[in-house]
């Protein structure tokens, strides 16, 4: 199994290149894109930029594939299909906004083997007859999932995200461990049919509501030995469920994203992202967070024309921090080198991101702290601080905000903040009566 410190040397030689890459040639195709142009983007072993694949694409095994929702790949002898899902609203047990998977060397007696990166799919037995098998790699697990008969289908959700408070620490350069790590989850959900996942020495027996249908992981506790039962699929996870009236925007807005990108990928980034959508301009910050493009990414949040495309950036930011050990430490390196950020500042901007513990909430310190930051001379920490501030005092969300404003804009923002909220008191919603 690789350790935090192994997935953070993988993420390294990733990012500054290995010993000895393989030509794109010489490494064997082990799937194919069956949804239309647009719907994959991938960033092959000898590549740095993700290139949007073309319908029918064959995918080679080290493809790091960005799914948009509802794309599908299949197996090349079509035994699996795999598909991908996301979570815009909140309504998944895992927060889901984006989907990748890394496509690994085939194997024998496996139809399909491949690490899970985050995200949600489901994995269905597309055979004529018999079982299908594939190798699922996670975090630092390996789960073998048996789909036992023909239209058995079961999702798996998987995120990484950083506890409240986690206290940012920079990492020695000259040592193997990372100071801290987000905490891994996972859940998975038999919808139809039934099937067997094993998990070092242990297998167990799963099948679909009324049955043994859940499974849970998490990388501070494990895993149980047991699957759940559950009397009935939740609404979340039904395959037939008709869309809401925003779940038919979304899936428009999607649809008209992928034909956008297929013909002019970063044409349609830009569009989305000037959209006056917010459900488009969503789409096009995920892909920037996808894509691992940090610098645009944060000057998009700088230059955030409205307060929900600077919330929801944001949140995509947060999100990418959590996708694997390390993240953090990339990220902080990134605003002192790219950015020109003082190793303070950055350290301001990494602790602001990682967010507050439950107890530093009750504490005025922490209220006086971020009003004093919304009169920072630098935009990312005001904004961060405002950000909060926001989203937990609700006295405060009809105090003027402006992402994109100048500093003397913020300062009058901090001066009703100062009124709202004096040194040594805490917010009206947490004060005593």
């Amino acid at each position: 199994m690789a350790s935090p410190a192994g997935r953070l040397m993988a993420v390294l030689i990733a990012v500054c290149g290995a010993a000895e890459i393989l030509p794109a040639q010489s490494r064997p195709v082990v799937a194919r894109a069956t949804s239309p142009a647009g719907s994959f983007s991938a960033r092959s072993a000898n590549a740095k930029t993700f290139a949007v694949l073309p319908a029918d694409a064959e995918l080679r095994e080290g493809d790091l594939l960005v799914a948009l929702p509802h794309a599908t790949l299949q197996s090349l002898d079509g035994s699996v299909t795999i598909q991908s899902f996301a979570d815009y609203d909140g309504r998944s047990p895992l927060p889901i906004l984006e989907t990748a998977l890394l496509l690994g060397p085939p194997e024998k007696g496996f139809d399909l083997v491949f690490t899970l990166d985050r995200g949600r799919i489901d994995i269905s037995n597309t055979k004529q007859q018999g079982s299908s098998k594939v190798k699922m790699h996670f975090w630092d697990q390996t789960w073998i999932i048996q789909l036992d008969e023909p239209g058995t289908r079961i999702a798996v959700e998987f995120c990484g995200r950083w506890p409240a408070g986690t206290r940012f620490q920079v990492a020695d350069p000259q040592s193997r461990t990372l100071p801290a790590v987000p905490v891994a989850s996972l859940v998975l959900l038999v919808l139809k049919g039934a099937g067997q996942i094993t998990s070092g020495d242990t297998t167990v027996a799963v099948s679909a509501p009324p049955g043994p249908a859940v499974m849970e992981w998490d990388s501070v506790h494990g895993g149980s030995d047991q699957p759940q039962k559950l009397a009935k699929l939740p609404d979340w996870a039904a395959p037939d469920q008709a869309p809401s009236e925003r779940g038919q925007k979304v899936a428009a807005a999607i649809e008209k994203f992928r034909q956008a990108r297929a013909s002019n990928p970063e044409g349609a980034i830009q569009q989305f992202l000037e959209s006056p959508d917010p459900i488009e301009q969503r789409l096009a910050l995920v892909t920037l967070g996808a894509h691992d493009e940090l610098i645009r990414l944060g000057q998009t949040l700088i230059n955030a024309k409205t307060l929900e495309e600077w919330d929801f950036g944001i949140t995509v930011l947060r999100h990418w921090l959590g996708r694997s050990p390390g993240q953090d430490q990339k990220f902080y390196q990134n605003l002192i080198t790219a950015r020109g950020y003082t190793e303070s500042q950055a350290k301001t901007i990494m602790q602001l991101l990682f967010g507050f513990a439950p107890a530093q909430l009750q504490m005025p310190e922490t209220y006086e702290v971020l009003i004093d930051y919304l009169g920072h001379e630098k935009p990312a920490i005001r904004n961060l601080a405002a950000w909060h501030l926001i989203r937990l005092v609700p006295a405060g969300k009809d105090i003027p905000f402006k992402p994109n404003g100048t500093l003397a804009e913020a300062q009058k923002t901090q001066s009703e903040w100062q009124k709202l909220i004096p040194p040594g008191e805490l917010p009206p919603n947490l004060q005593k009566k």
